[in-house]
């Protein structure tokens, strides 16, 4: 028999989560209050608290999340280069169009939801401000993005085996060239840059790297 003493637990997490995202995704994860999200779950803040121990502790898992269903069907097909070798490319073009479906086929990439004012990619606008993150929060975005290098240099490595890209070129110091083309394309989205203005800018920082 289940027990069924104690008072029955009414704070749906997934839920909870899930509207977070949202609106972290619309607004920026700086620029929604912990307030907002328990009147948007119908919860009081004190049972955010309980269940995440801390605003830190719900960005962290808000993250996990997004990371889970929207960044790890991408970053994964990096190591299949044969049958992906424009996975960086539509990865640019997903950041500045909301989004590509041939980056994967991954079913929970391609049933994700985007709110409908959400702009780029969520873990890319959190990343523009990382050192205002909570510790847990931060820590796990650190360790991801040292992850994304990892897939970046194996195909910058495959790309100049390829003949693609240019062989002298350092795959680490690239890698993080990468990284933060892909800061500048959120960053000019946030900025109100046009597409058109933005693939013209990035087509510009990518030519060194080809043969």
């Amino acid at each position: 028999m289940e027990n069924t003493r104690g008072r029955p637990k009414i704070l749906d997490r997934e839920k909870i989560i899930e509207i977070a995202i949202r609106e972290y995704w619309e607004k920026g994860i700086f620029n929604v209050s912990l307030s907002k999200i328990a009147s948007l779950a119908n919860v009081a803040r004190a049972g955010i608290y309980k269940e995440f121990g801390d605003e830190d502790g719900l960005k962290t898992e808000v993250l996990k999340m997004y990371i889970d269903k929207s960044a790890n069907p991408v970053h994964k097909n990096y190591d299949n280069y044969k049958q992906f070798p424009d996975q960086l490319f539509n990865h640019f073009n997903a950041i500045i169009n909301d989004g590509n479906k041939n980056l994967t086929n991954d079913i929970s990439y391609l049933m994700i939801k985007r709110p409908r004012k959400a702009i780029g990619c969520l873990m890319e606008r959190t990343r523009l401000n990382i050192n205002l993150l909570g510790p847990k929060a931060k820590k796990l975005l650190t360790s991801y993005t040292n992850f994304r290098k990892d897939c970046f240099i194996k195909y910058i490595k495959n790309a100049q085996i390829s003949g693609i890209f240019k062989k002298n070129l350092d795959v680490s110091i690239t890698a993080d060239y990468i990284l933060a083309q892909f800061s500048m394309i959120q960053n000019y989205r946030l900025n109100g840059h046009s597409k058109n203005k933005i693939e013209k800018i990035l087509n510009t920082s990518l030519r060194p790297l080809y043969k």
